[in-house]
């Protein structure tokens, strides 16, 4: 899976495409046939109550919006729940009807409380497992960067 970051700040852009990197391997999609093209959209929480969003934009393209607002440690979380979604689609797992609203799982067709849908089971129930992924990453990185400013090596 091909992943694209439309971000400006060079920072930011490296912290979510090696979040995402990390979250494809871990997903095993690296070698899917989608691509991933990644949207940050300040303000996605407080202006549409969603940290992101993921959606199909062609028939091998998978959109994700991700709210750049976030503090580091809820960004993480929103890219790991995200990208579970974008395997869903990836995998065939969540589809739409003719009218996006309508959205199937397995399937089979599905409505209900938010926190009841499958796929959104599936996202909370890995976004942590995921994100501490990355968590374990930094902390890594931090621990040599401490030992080398302290000449420990």
């Amino acid at each position: 899976m091909d992943i694209q970051v439309l971000a400006r700040k060079s920072a930011s852009k490296m912290l979510v495409e090696t979040c995402l990197q990390v979250f494809r391997n871990e997903l095993k999609l690296q070698n899917s046939r989608y691509s991933l093209i990644v949207v940050p959209q300040r303000g996605m929480s407080v202006k549409e109550g969603v940290r992101g969003s993921v959606f199909k934009i062609a028939p091998t393209v998978i959109g994700m919006s991700i709210d750049t607002a976030l503090d580091i440690e809820r960004l993480i979380i929103a890219l790991a729940h995200e990208m579970v979604h974008v395997k869903q689609y990836a995998r065939g797992q969540i589809t739409h009807g003719k009218n996006l609203n309508s959205r199937f799982w397995m399937g089979k067709k599905f409505r209900g409380h938010y926190y009841d849908l499958p796929w959104e089971v599936e996202a909370f129930g890995k976004e942590r497992v995921l994100a501490n992924k990355v968590f374990q990453i930094i902390d890594k990185a931090d621990a040599q960067s401490k030992s080398k400013k302290h000449g420990k090596k």
